[in-house]
């Protein structure tokens, strides 16, 4: 019953704070619940009944907060493009083009931004990682009609991309635990090698290690998840090996500072981080001399919405060393 009561409390002083029409309907769920909860004597079946009610009350707010961040960035977007000067230096102009129309952290702006800069040649682009979304090429592929390859390891991600995107014939969606040892194999048995406009990897393991190994495609552009727990300047990587399944949610990727020094011997140059401090974007060497080329230290951004209250204030040398204390491995490259 304490339990019940302190999450009514807590989701009440949330809808205090909200100032919004919409919300009442939710406000009258919670009057509801909470003259539930004072009628309940030491019924389990009822008290049980109540909290799952909770439980979706809670998780409808949840929801609701998500869209609306959405629906923020999209309208800083538009207010951004109508008033802003276009003359911006880069990675400035970079910036100021960000938003989100299906990318998770307005990575839309910023990938047609880069293209725009880099020129498009082929329209294909190669994805890995996917996710059930589409990941980075999902606007490429069902807005603008490109063909690519979208790849990633669970089953039910693979299921829901290939809904998305089963009006575009051009989209192979493929499952596979995609290593270091077999990357090249699986781009060219799908007709993956050669040129493409965009390669995107976000697999939250061997994302370094993939990266170096990646020969048989090259990409104008190229988009990777780092791992700002890590900070800017340590060069670290979870090692080329099988994850373990229980680990901390820091323990994922590799730093900004090891991917730049991947992309580098690969033929990338480092020329923006977006704002969420989730995603490094990097250009072909031989494209776009007039966007310049950004240090780690100078383009890394930290976790920007992915932050709890105990988090404030650790600093990466704080992350690593509880991740080490756990007995978990990490490699300096």
């Amino acid at each position: 019953m304490k339990l019940a009561y302190r999450l009514i409390d807590a989701l009440a002083r949330r809808l205090a704070a909200a100032h919004n029409k919409e919300l009442h309907a939710v406000r009258r769920e919670l009057d509801q619940l909470r003259n539930a909860v004072v009628a309940l004597s030491h019924d389990t079946e009822a008290v049980a009944g109540t909290r799952k009610q909770l439980d979706k009350v809670l998780a409808n707010q949840r929801i609701d907060e998500k869209y609306r961040m959405i629906f923020r960035r999209q309208l800083a977007s538009l207010i951004r493009a109508s008033y802003l000067p276009t003359d911006l230096p880069a990675p400035l102009a970079l910036q100021m083009r960000r938003f989100r129309l299906r990318s998770q952290n307005e990575e839309d702006g910023i990938i047609l931004a880069l293209l725009d800069a880099t020129g498009v040649r082929t329209r294909r682009f190669v994805e890995i990682g996917c996710g059930g979304t589409g990941g980075n090429s999902a606007t490429l592929a069902h807005d603008l009609g490109w063909s690519g390859l979208m790849i990633d390891a669970s089953k039910q991600a693979v299921r829901m991309a290939t809904h998305e995107f089963r009006s575009n014939p051009g989209v192979a969606i493929l499952r596979a635990c995609v290593t270091s040892d077999d990357v090249n194999d699986l781009l060219q048995a799908h007709g993956f090698d050669g040129e493409v406009d965009l390669l995107s990897i976000d697999i939250d393991s061997a994302d370094y290690w993939v990266l170096d190994a990646i020969s048989a495609c090259t990409a104008r552009v190229l988009v990777i998840e780092y791992n700002a727990w890590f900070g800017a300047t340590r060069s670290i990587t979870l090692p080329n090996a099988p994850q373990p399944k229980i680990r901390p949610r820091e323990y994922f990727g590799a730093s900004l500072a090891a991917l730049t020094k991947a992309a580098d011997r690969r033929g990338y140059r480092l020329v923006l981080c977006e704002h969420s401090g989730v995603n490094a974007f990097f250009i072909r060497k031989d494209l776009a001399p007039g966007v310049p080329t950004l240090p780690p230290e100078q383009a890394f951004r930290p976790f920007r919405y992915r932050l709890r209250d105990d988090d404030r204030g650790r600093e990466p040398e704080e992350v690593i060393a509880s991740i080490e204390q756990t007995g978990l491995p990490l490699v300096e490259v």
